[in-house]
């Protein structure tokens, strides 16, 4: 059975669209992979900002106590970090728990 000049024509088509369809999928795999490093780009570049804040507020550390340690002693941070726990244990939303004091003491049998 001879190859005919239509069943060419169809297989050319097909391998076409199969090609298109690969090439767009190579196409969309890039994509994905160019997002996903510019957020991984975004979110390094928002640690390195949070880190450069943390230090420009941190206006003691250059500086020498009178008992010749470097910045604020010991006790200032710690109290600084209590101060601070206190206040995300006030911003935290209390959690109720209700009980019934009859639970537990009536069982029914006869049902």
């Amino acid at each position: 059975m001879a190859i005919q000049p239509i069943d060419l024509s169809t297989m050319y088509s097909q391998m076409d669209n199969v090609a298109k369809f690969s090439a767009s999928q190579n196409q969309l795999a890039q994509v994905v992979n160019q997002v996903a490093a510019d957020r991984v780009a975004q979110d390094t570049s928002e640690k390195a900002k949070t880190v450069q804040e943390v230090a420009k507020e941190d206006s003691e550390a250059g500086t020498i106590n009178k008992d010749a340690r470097n910045g604020s002693s010991n006790e200032q941070r710690q109290a600084k970090d209590r101060k601070n726990k206190d206040s995300q244990e006030e911003e935290a939303p209390k959690q109720y728990e209700f009980t019934d004091p009859r639970l537990g003491r009536h069982i029914d049998i006869t049902g």
